[in-house]
């Protein structure tokens, strides 16, 4: 078992909470019960699991990494607390192979979401979740947009971040294929009435700034609301994926 969170080997995956280490080699360390579980579910790659000697309600999953000959490895609270993005404790942990972020050109998406310019890891987290649910095909992540693997947003995402397709893109690349609705608070069409045939892209920008980036020939969507200003880029998503999705069934 191991007790230190000076142990070498927990030392190197607590590097993997810096994005450049993420990138470099790939992985992620996830934790808590329902995300290791998901990504199990979801099919990721999962290199190891660390578990307490009594995981109480992670039994099932360190189970499950057994029957999946996945290793499991011995360790203590303190050293799941330090591999924790939460305050939480967390009877389970999983080293997992990251999906590849690909070029946009090479995922035939017909029904797309977009962020652009998110800041908060959280955010994209959510909005990675939601398109997932909506049964959208991909994600499309901007420069100077959160890292979709940052354990914020992987926890936001309740693991859908190794399920759904994400891309990394230009908008010219999203104009390219397809209609692009760009959501807007002051947008020129009323959600309800915008047209979301395929191939169709929704896009999200920050809730202070908006979008980052130009987007040339898009058109804006705006959500009318009674009391608040506006919603947030998370609900506003919701609303907007589920819209389309309606519109999508027979």
């Amino acid at each position: 078992m191991i007790t230190s969170p000076r142990n070498p080997h927990i030392q190197s995956l607590r590097a993997l909470a810096r994005r450049k280490d993420r990138t470099e080699q790939g992985r992620a360390v996830v934790t808590g019960v329902r995300l290791v579980d998901a990504v199990l579910r979801y099919g990721a790659g999962v290199e190891e699991v660390l578990a307490l000697a009594d995981p109480g309600p992670g039994r099932a999953v360190v189970e499950e990494a057994h029957r999946r000959g996945i290793p499991v490895r011995w360790v203590s609270g303190r050293v799941l607390e330090s591999l924790a993005d939460v305050k939480t404790p967390q009877p389970v942990a999983a080293v997992v192979v990251l999906p590849p972020v690909v070029p946009l050109e090479t995922v035939g998406w017909q029904r797309l979401v977009v962020a652009d310019g998110l800041q908060d890891p959280r955010n994209v987290g959510a909005l990675v979740r939601t398109a997932h649910a909506a049964g959208f095909d991909a994600l499309a992540v901007l420069p100077n947009t959160a890292d979709p693997f940052h354990p914020a947003a992987v926890r936001a995402s309740a693991g859908s971040c190794f399920a759904l397709r994400i891309a990394s893109a230009r908008p010219q690349d999203v104009l390219a294929r397809g209609r692009v609705w760009l959501a807007d608070p002051s947008g020129e069409v009323d959600y309800r009435e915008a047209d979301y045939r395929p191939p169709v892209a929704l896009v999200f920008g920050s809730e202070a700034a908006g979008a980052r980036h130009v987007w040339p020939g898009a058109r804006t969507v705006r959500i009318p609301v009674a009391g608040a200003e506006s919603l947030n880029v998370n609900a506003a998503a919701a609303v907007l994926c589920y819209e389309a999705r309606r519109a999508w069934t027979p």
